[in-house]
């Protein structure tokens, strides 16, 4: 490890000093003066992009190197008041990049390159030329700040440019942090930490997760949050919304639950994961915060923090937030004043935790409703629509429903979804299942509060964000050869809902399923629907202390005059559901998200 940081220590040595070189051949090479006063040059831009990037302190390295070293190089004396100008201009600029973090890009380097120009290059280097030549100080003055204005608009276009670039960003995160690791602590070993057996439950509550968040400084108290909850269709509608904020032009953060295939999935800026090293290098400063308390942070709660914490680093406009479990104990619901909060639904599930009626789980998922903050219902009229709107009413926050009545279905089929919905018409989604058409109508619902709460979204960044969404394991195709088709419904509504697909997109013909279910769900019930479009069902244990084993689910479907057979794998249901399906039909594997990594992998082993 110690090599390791010494290695990125040393790319960043020679990354400063090329930028004091170039910084050394625009200022006494390429620089011409215009008359007694006015000299234009762009020595100063390698300073800039070094703040900009890695802070004033490299900044100020660059500015002091180049001035000091360039003066030798063409036999100039050295003026320790214009070296003092060019290194106040590196601390100033870099030190304004950091504080204006959350501010969008062109306006953070118009800042940065006048304060920086306005302190070193026009105050400090006019106060060096009156000392030590005897020039008029006001008159001096006069004419640089003239002339650093007119250098500054040249060096702040080029440095926006160089700032926009992904792959010159790339390039200077990998001098400080090396590929996929980071200082002090690995990836591998931040993922293991957050996985610690020791962290697997702990009493519900806010406790932990408000004292882990002030010993980072409450980041969460710097963003602005969308808080979504709900029985179904969290991460639909995470994804979607989050994906029309970004086309509006807004830096978004996104914080979902489960992953599918990767851990970074879960912390997502403008759909980029999470770097590995970032993550490492956040879990180390969470780590011995969280050692230090009595009561040791979830998992979850830990991970919660770590998001909180990267999107403050980041500065993000605003930050869509999936709650876990719940909504009222839940680690995300430590935030204050959300821009809006969303339910998007309410069914029987997590029964032992949240209750066992649609009511008492509506009461929960109500905890995340703010004083003075609207939420937003995306389920049908009913007592938990009543339940949800009373605790608006005492918290004195408006309360909006989707009216699921005024959507209209034009085109359904495999290729995607076009509806209308109210003055939202021709609307597409790549995203396939009946039920999506409902999610999105819930976001279109959120865009015209989000407007009224004073964001800027367009309707053309509405259609194409809706267009674009993606959300791997919802109803998503994953071959061809045959069909396969991958749902994550595992409750009895996720299972209603891909039924209700399945017998759409396939017009009655039935589908080879491979499907595992836990014992504490309605396995019955879910039996039942299952039999109603399969051909066969290919039953497979999950990888769960509560899972029901794949022969129960074998007899349970069976009673209910379907055929199945029962495999010791995931794998092998695949392999026989594929020879299976030769005769045409499709497959279709409902179950856990964390299904969908196994699929993946085997199928690419294939």
């Amino acid at each position: 490890m110690k090599r390791k940081v010494g290695l990125n220590h040393l790319r960043l040595s020679v990354a400063l000093s090329m930028l004091a070189a170039v910084s050394i051949i625009l200022g006494k090479y390429l620089a011409f003066n215009v008359g007694e006063y006015l000299r234009f040059s762009l020595e100063n831009l390698p300073t800039l992009f070094a703040g900009a990037v890695w802070g004033p302190v490299a900044a100020a390295l660059v500015a002091a190197v180049a001035d000091l070293v360039g003066s030798l190089m063409v036999g100039y004396a050295i003026n320790p008041i214009i070296t003092l100008g060019a290194v106040a201009l590196g601390v100033v600029s870099g030190t304004s990049f950091r504080l204006t973090r959350r501010m969008r890009t062109l306006p953070r380097v118009a800042i940065a390159v006048l304060l920086g120009h306005l302190c070193g290059s026009v105050l400090i280097k006019s106060l060096g030329l009156t000392v030590f030549y005897g020039t008029d100080f006001s008159v001096i003055v006069g004419w640089r700040l003239l002339n650093y204005l007119a250098v500054g608009a040249i060096e702040g276009a080029v440095l926006f440019s160089l700032l926009s670039s992904k792959a010159v960003l790339r390039a200077a995160k990998y001098l400080t942090e090396g590929r996929g690791s980071a200082v002090g602590m690995s990836y591998k070993a931040a993922i293991e930490y957050i996985h610690g057996v020791s962290w697997t439950f702990c009493k519900p509550g806010l406790d932990r997760i408000r004292e882990l968040c002030e010993g980072l400084g409450s980041p969460q108290r710097k963003l602005k949050f969308i808080h979504v909850a709900g029985t179904n269709g969290k991460g639909s509608f995470s994804s979607m919304t989050a994906s029309i904020l970004a086309k509006a032009g807004y830096r978004v953060g996104l914080f979902t639950s489960p992953y599918v295939l990767r851990f970074n999935e879960r912390i997502q800026i403008n759909g980029v994961p999470i770097p590995d090293a970032t993550l490492a290098k956040i879990t180390e400063r969470v780590r011995p915060i969280a050692d230090a308390m009595a009561d040791k942070p979830t998992e979850f709660e830990l991970i919660t923090a770590i998001g909180f914490e990267y999107f403050a680093a980041e500065g993000v406009d605003v930050v869509v937030l999936e709650a876990g479990l719940g909504g009222r104990l839940d680690s995300t619901n430590i935030i204050e004043s959300p821009l809006l909060s969303v339910i998007t639904g309410i069914s029987l599930d997590h029964t032992a935790i949240l209750g066992d009626t649609e009511e008492k789980i509506a009461a929960e998922k109500a905890g995340i409703i703010k004083e003075g903050s609207p939420v937003l219902f995306g389920g049908e009229w009913g007592s938990c629509y009543e339940i949800i709107s009373a605790v608006a009413r005492e918290r004195g926050s408006a309360c909006h429903i989707t009216e699921r009545d005024k959507i209209f279905m034009r085109e359904a089929d495999l290729s995607g979804t076009v509806f209308d919905y109210k003055s939202y018409t021709g609307t597409r989604i790549s995203l396939l299942g009946l039920y999506q058409p409902y999610n999105a109508a819930t976001v279109l619902e959120a865009v015209e509060i989000l407007k009224s709460r004073g964001l800027k979204i367009s309707r053309e960044a509405v259609y194409e964000g809706l267009a674009s969404a993606v959300w791997h394991a919802r109803f998503e195709i994953i071959g061809r050869s045959p069909l396969f088709i991958f749902d994550g419904a595992h409750n009895p509504e996720g299972i209603f809902e891909a039924v209700r697909s399945i017998k759409h997109y396939f017009g009655g013909k039935r589908v080879y399923i491979i499907s595992g279910v836990l014992r504490d769900k309605d396995y019955g019930y879910i039996a039942g629907r299952l039999s109603e479009v399969a051909e066969r069902v290919f039953t497979v244990t999950p990888s769960n202390p509560r899972a029901l084993t794949a022969e129960e689910y074998r007899d349970a479907i069976i009673s209910r005059g379907a055929d199945a057979v029962a495999c010791e794998s995931i794998e092998e249901a695949i392999r026989l559901s594929f020879a299976a399906a030769e005769d045409g039909r499709a497959v279709i594997c409902l179950g856990s998200l964390y299904t969908y990594g196994e699929v993946i992998e085997i199928l690419n082993k294939e």
